[in-house]
Formats: structure tokens, C-alpha cells, sequence
């Protein structure tokens, strides 16, 4: 449009025939357009930070968790066996929750490297189901013991009797537990067939748990004839017998690995 032409709409507009110009407003726009143009590289990758900086952040943000949970998965040690530790008693739940990383390391001196990997490593889970502790915890603790149970992966507990013979119901009934005395008649350690005390035991000396190990405080193996909770598979036939190896290792303290070995 003409100076002219946009000199008649002007005057138009003052005179009041008309209320609005659509050839002005366009070409404003167009002004506008022009004037916040960006130009340059730097100039725009700058604009593009101001403009867009939160989402950058937020991005970057779930990109770094993201990399982290992937390097966790991908660098995560491969178990050979899995443990379960657990106890009703609160004495023995406290003192278990400190002494867990030293069991671990006792059980990883009698584990073989099963999966041939070069490492040797047990995956001991400890688990607190004393019911003197908060309601909501309790309740969750509990839940997390018989999800481990029905997945079947852990196939040597260890915690205080009581907790153990009820923890897969009537053993007479449920035939949950090896029996021990069966495999073993001659060895002292073992009580009320199923029970393997950890007190004066070998196992104990490895796990440096010889002077302040309680009295109460048992190793059992569950039993392939135990129904409830998984289905027998390949997986949880494989995880039995790599259990009854570990715990023939115990009983006859037969080190596979030196404490140098798994520092």
C-alpha cells in the first residue's frame, strides 16, 4: 500500500467512517514480526534458552534419572544364590540389620560361581517383620517377606524359630522346610529337624557373629515339596539346588572363597 493510500485509511480512521483498518494491522503485525526477528546463530540458540529454559531443565533432569537407573540395572552385581534374613523378635531384627553385610559376606565364602560369570556374590535381603514397629511399616515389611516367598528366588532363610515356623505355615503340613536331620543326622547344629543354629557354628565365626550371635537365630532350607506361594519351575528347581550346594559348603565348612576374595 501507498503512502497515500495508508494516508486516506489514517484519516479515515479520525474521522470516524471507519472503526478499524485491516491493511494497517497487517502491516504492524508485519512491523512487529520484523522488529523481533532473530538473527544469528548464537543470537537464536540464546532466545531459545530464555524462552524455553524450564522445559530444558526438566529434560535434563529426567534424562540424567533415567541414565542412572539404567547404569544401576546394567552394573548390578549378578546374584548366585539369594538370602532372605528376617525376625519377629525386635532384639534380633536390630541387631540382623547391622550384621547383614557380614552374613553376606560368610554366605559369599561358601557360594559357588554358579552362573560362571567370575564373580561370586549373594544377594542377602534383609527384612524387618518385628510387629513392635509402626503399623504401616509392619504391614509393608510384611508384604515384601511372602512376595519374596512366592517368587521362590531365595531358598535359605534365616531368622529367629519362632518366625520360621510360622512363616510357611504348619511345617508337618506344608512340608515347607528341608529336613535337615535327614541329610545331616550327626551334625549337632541342627534342631527339631528343620533348624540349623547359627550359634557355635562355623557359619558363625565366617560372618564374625561368634561372641554376639543370639541363641535364637536359625538357617532353614525350603523345601521343592512346598507348594504354596510358586509354581515349581526350572528357575526355582535350579535356585533349590544351588542352595543345597551352599548349605553342604556350611555344614562341612568347605570355603570356596576367602574373605580376600569378596572384601
Amino acid at each position: 500500500m501507498s503512502y497515500n493510500d495508508d494516508k486516506r485509511e489514517l484519516l479515515k480512521l479520525k474521522q470516524g467512517i471507519i472503526t478499524e483498518s485491516e491493511t494497517i494491522k497487517e502491516e504492524n503485525a508485519a512491523a512487529d514480526k520484523k522488529h523481533y526477528e532473530v538473527k544469528g546463530f548464537k543470537n537464536k540458540i540464546a532466545n531459545f534458552f530464555y524462552l524455553y529454559k524450564w522445559q530444558f531443565v526438566l529434560v535434563l533432569f529426567f534424562t540424567a534419572v533415567a541414565a542412572v537407573l539404567v547404569y544401576s540395572t546394567v552394573s548390578k552385581e549378578k546374584a548366585d544364590i539369594r538370602v532372605l534374613v528376617f525376625s519377629g523378635d525386635k532384639v534380633i531384627s536390630g541387631d540382623l540389620y547391622y550384621k547383614t553385610h557380614d552374613i553376606e559376606l560368610a554366605f559369599e565364602q561358601y557360594t559357588e560361581d554358579f552362573d560362571n560369570n567370575g564373580n561370586v556374590h549373594t544377594d542377602t535381603y534383609y527384612i524387618d517383620v518385628s510387629p513392635q514397629q509402626d503399623g504401616t511399616y509392619y504391614n509393608i515389611n510384611q508384604t515384601k517377606l511372602f512376595s519374596e516367598i512366592g517368587l521362590a528366588t531365595a531358598q535359605i532363610f534365616l531368622g529367629d524359630k519362632a518366625q520360621l515356623e510360622t512363616v510357611l505355615g504348619d511345617q508337618e503340613k506344608s512340608r515347607g522346610f528341608e529336613d535337615l536331620s535327614v541329610m545331616y543326622p550327626d551334625d549337632p547344629q541342627i534342631v527339631d529337624k528343620y533348624y540349623y543354629k547359627i550359634k557355635g557354628s562355623a557359619f558363625a565365626e565366617a560372618a564374625r557373629y561368634a561372641e554376639s550371635c543370639p541363641d535364637d537365630l536359625y538357617m532353614v532350607i525350603r523345601s521343592n515339596e512346598f507348594s504354596g506361594y510358586a509354581k515349581q519351575d526350572e528357575k526355582t528347581e535350579e535356585c533349590h539346588r544351588r542352595a543345597l550346594v551352599v548349605f553342604d559348603n556350611i555344614v562341612g565348612d568347605n570355603k570356596i572363597n576367602t574373605p580376600d576374595v569378596n572384601p
